[in-house]
């Protein structure tokens, strides 16, 4: 069988111009909610909230209750995706000093994301001798499409070849005798095919480390660079290394859970968030993330005809191989990045929760340099012992400015705690200097000094 990868069959070219189409579509909606916050609201809260009753008309009898619920929950997560942005472009001090509660929502609502994939996972291992008896019992096949208003096994490989009349008792009874030959299972809930096996097991410890590694919520920002046009969302520490396990492992968890799907929901959706992200928008992965995904939901549960269809798949090989090959690449992505978090936490006494602690990788340079003013180079540094300078950020003042950003962890009650050394005053929060947080003159800049570090040399 020739193959794309290893992965999947080689398709019609229309499947390959389908694929330009989805993937350029995502990320052009990606952008322009990026460029245009208002967009957001119109076409996904608004909009999205209006379709709600049709998606769930046209969507749960063709593909089912889960797809349907993922929609609800992605325009919710894109609503406050961009009401956060909203907050952080018209007032960003405030942004900051509730970075606790928003950086939080932030990070649960990635984590959960990958936790319910996880448990998937798992399921699939548990579930995989009832899944290859559902695919060789012909009766089981036929209650699939009974209970779909969608036909899911039609057009499927295992329908190739069989010559009885279409949906006749003969003809899912050859397709089920086809199933039991390859030793491919299918899920009777969704209809999609899958293999389980200890793959599935690698694949959810990876996604389990990706979660321990994802840093920095506590230190999300809003683009402050004057010179940049759009003010995005910044997570500085989703670093490269961070990004590539999260690609290689949701990709191990989409092949072994939809891996006919796979050729769209993972090439094309995971491409269309990391190209961005590590050229035009660094630092800003997880936006693409979000309005790519939700735009990939929306169109699953609207238009299911057209993206779920087995006749509008780019199919998978079905091939083991395959499956402990891209969850190895999983494990082993996240396994190097969780060590080397372990370094970072132990040798450079970083902390994940309070701060960043990617700050020494050279994309991380770049993203405060490219998107950062004075005021957040110093505040993304204030709990660890480097500064900007130490750190290659350039800002303008060798010292912060007095009237930055101060960090405050609501745990830390009255105490400052951020690093002893030179930082933004409690005083220039005045929400902050009115709750009584303690100050300490020995670190505390002034404003005239910070005037009069910026001044150039005569």
């Amino acid at each position: 069988m020739d193959t794309f990868l290893g992965l999947w069959e080689i398709g019609s070219p229309k499947l390959y111009l389908i694929w330009v189409i989805v993937f350029a579509a995502q990320i052009i909606v990606a952008e322009i909610n990026r460029r245009w916050l208002w967009t957001v609201f119109a076409i996904w809260t608004v909009g999205g909230i209006a379709l709600i009753p049709y998606a769930a008309y046209h969507a749960i009898p063709m593909i089912g209750w889960f797809p349907f619920g993922k929609y609800v929950i992605m325009v919710t997560v894109s609503t406050w995706n961009a009401a956060f942005v909203y907050l952080g472009r018209n007032d960003p001090r405030k942004f900051r000093r509730n970075i606790l509660v928003i950086g939080f929502i932030t990070w649960i609502g990635v984590a959960i994301n990958i936790m319910e994939a996880n448990i998937r996972d798992i399921n699939i291992y548990f579930q995989a001798d009832f899944y290859n008896a559902c695919a060789a019992n012909w009766e089981c096949l036929k209650g699939i499409n009974a209970s779909h208003t969608l036909d899911m096994i039609a057009g499927l490989p295992e329908t190739r070849g069989v010559t009885a009349p279409l949906h006749s008792d003969e003809w899912y009874q050859a397709v089920a005798a086809n199933f039991a030959n390859t030793n491919v299972g299918i899920d009777p809930e969704t209809g999609f095919r899958t293999i389980g096996g200890f793959w599935n097991i690698m694949s959810a410890i990876a996604g389990c480390l990706n979660i321990i590694t994802m840093t920095g919520w506590a230190k999300i920002t809003i683009g402050s660079n004057p010179k940049q046009k759009v003010k995005g969302l910044i997570w500085a520490d989703m670093v490269w290394p961070w990004v590539i396990a999260y690609d290689l492992w949701n990709h191990a968890f989409l092949y072994n859970a939809l891996a006919d799907y796979t050729w769209y929901c993972t090439l094309a959706l995971l491409l269309a968030a990391t190209i961005p992200a590590f050229w035009w928008a660094k630092g800003q992965w997880l936006w693409f993330r979000c309005y790519t995904l939700m735009f990939w939901i929306a169109m699953n549960n609207l238009l299911p005809e057209f993206l779920i269809s087995p006749g509008q798949n780019n199919f998978a090989t079905m091939n083991p191989t395959a499956n402990i090959v891209c969850s190895g690449l999983a494990l082993g992505s996240n396994v190097l990045l969780f060590i080397y978090f372990l370094y970072l936490v132990i040798v450079k006494k970083r902390n994940p929760i309070t701060s960043s602690i990617y700050q020494d990788i050279a994309e991380y340079r770049t993203i405060a340099k490219e998107h950062m003013d004075d005021k957040d180079k110093y505040w993304v540094c204030d709990m660890i012992k480097e500064t900007p300078q130490e750190l290659g950020f350039e800002p303008d003042s060798p010292i912060p400015p007095a009237d930055g950003y101060v960090h405050h962890m609501a745990w830390w009650g009255k105490a400052d705690k951020r690093y002893p050394k030179l930082r933004t005053p409690v005083s220039a929060d005045p929400v902050l200097a009115k709750k009584g947080i303690e100050q300490d003159p020995r670190w505390d800049v002034s404003a005239s000094s910070a005037e009069s570090a910026g001044q150039p040399d005569k």
